[in-house]
């Protein structure tokens, strides 16, 4: 019997000797929506999720589904709209995920009239525009920076310029 089978064996008869006899196991899991990864439940349960979205999360202005009476020891979600849930002692959930917002042709657009502009603004677009090479998407996040630095440039000389195109296109992906 190797080290790794050792302690997996001393952890079962460690669990075993913690759960008194007849009790219900600890766990069980409702979820009513997720739209993320990982959840766990029980007794050192563990989940991770290290996957990639594209997308936008759901939720908004849609009507929440109900919530379900988590069962003993368990989770019950109404809407959660990234990952990662843990309950019960030892349980632990790691969401290592990446979500990405989905290159529309609109976006793409925008990011073009984006290139005449100067310093941090264009910078930013070049970088999303990178990302969308290699990931097929963009971070909420440099959206986000893009959408505010589009808009401040905007501002500045009245709106009808490439980055007030640029800025309405990018805060409508983002809502």
């Amino acid at each position: 019997m190797g080290a790794s089978d050792e302690a997996e064996r001393t952890d079962r008869e460690r669990d075993a000797a913690e759960e008194p006899a007849g009790a219900d196991p600890a766990g069980g899991i409702a979820v009513g929506e997720f739209d993320g990864g990982a959840l766990a439940a029980g007794r050192r349960a563990e989940a991770e999720d290290a996957g990639r979205r594209i997308g936008r999360p759901l939720g908004g202005a849609v009507t929440p589904p109900p919530v379900v009476p988590p069962v003993a020891g368990g989770i019950s979600i109404g809407r959660m709209t990234g990952g990662a849930a843990a309950s019960g002692p030892g349980a632990k959930a790691t969401d290592r995920s990446e979500r990405f917002i989905e290159a529309t042709p609109q976006l793409v657009d925008a990011l073009r009239l984006l290139r005449g502009e100067s310093g941090e603004l264009r910078a930013e677009a070049a970088e999303a525009e990178r990302d969308i090479e290699t990931t097929g998407g963009v971070e909420p996040g440099r959206l986000r920076r893009l959408a505010a630095l589009a808009g401040r440039a905007a501002g500045s000389v009245g709106g009808q310029t490439a980055a007030g195109v640029a800025s309405g296109v990018i805060t409508g992906m983002l809502s």
